[in-house]
């Protein structure tokens, strides 16, 4: 078991240009060693389809650039090409919203070769193939009241989030990660919100230590600026 303390700051957003149609953007910066060294840089635009207020459907697309990390680190940095698509359903009980969103991820992991510490370093050697079923449930409650479009109120947000990978014939299916999470936001106007809050997420690495399986246990802050804009052109 390794135990890691990270900063992951991100942006979240989802901007309606059509009634039933929105852009997705999405990117996080996550550092290890509370800000101090590289661990992954990921973009993921992506287009939305509104089925009515509380079903979503998402198709897109993730790049994520790795850095080895921690006292067991990869052996070489690395990228992903990733597709996915995504279903979401959200539903109200009281004052409480409760949004599920299943998504499935066709990844294309970049497969490194070389000696770390020789001179040429690491040579590109082709992409694995691996799937991986993704599904978070969340809630989020308002404290305080409805301000219209002003500032407020503060919100909790709190999920947990379960990976699964499967489809790689030399690796076991096997829960590849989890995260559980609290977020404490605060809406500064009616398209902008910040959150702060702590991500638990625990990773299982099989073989990773000579051969040896490795459970990360990684304590993370976490900073979100989330931003929905209303792109739909306005009658006059």
């Amino acid at each position: 078991t390794d135990h890691h303390a990270h900063l992951w700051i991100s942006h979240w957003g989802d901007h309606r240009v059509l009634d039933r149609w929105s852009l997705h953007t999405e990117a996080h910066w996550r550092r290890a060693d509370l800000g101090a060294s590289a661990q992954q840089l990921l973009f993921r635009p992506a287009v939305n389809f509104h089925l009515n207020d509380q079903v979503m459907f998402t198709v897109g697309y993730s790049h994520y650039l790795n850095q080895p990390y921690g006292e067991h680190p990869a052996r070489f940095a690395n990228w992903e090409h990733n597709i996915y698509q995504q279903a979401q359903i959200s539903r109200s009980i009281g004052r409480v919203r409760i949004t599920d969103r299943l998504r499935m991820e066709e990844r294309y992991i970049a497969r490194m070769k070389g000696d770390p510490s020789a001179e040429e370093g690491a040579r590109f050697d082709g992409y694995t193939y691996q799937n991986r079923l993704r599904y978070r449930i969340m809630a989020s409650v308002p404290l305080g009241r409805n301000t219209g479009d002003g500032p407020g109120p503060f919100t909790l947000h709190v999920y947990d989030e379960v990976f699964l990978n499967f489809g790689d014939d030399q690796l076991p299916d096997h829960i590849q990660q989890n995260r559980i999470s609290a977020l404490l936001g605060y809406r500064v106007n009616k398209p902008l919100q910040v959150m702060l809050g702590y991500l638990h997420q625990t990773i299982q690495r099989p073989g990773a230590v000579a051969g040896a399986d490795l459970v990360e246990q990684n304590a993370t802050l976490h900073v979100v600026l989330a931003c929905d804009l209303d792109l739909r052109k306005k009658d006059p």
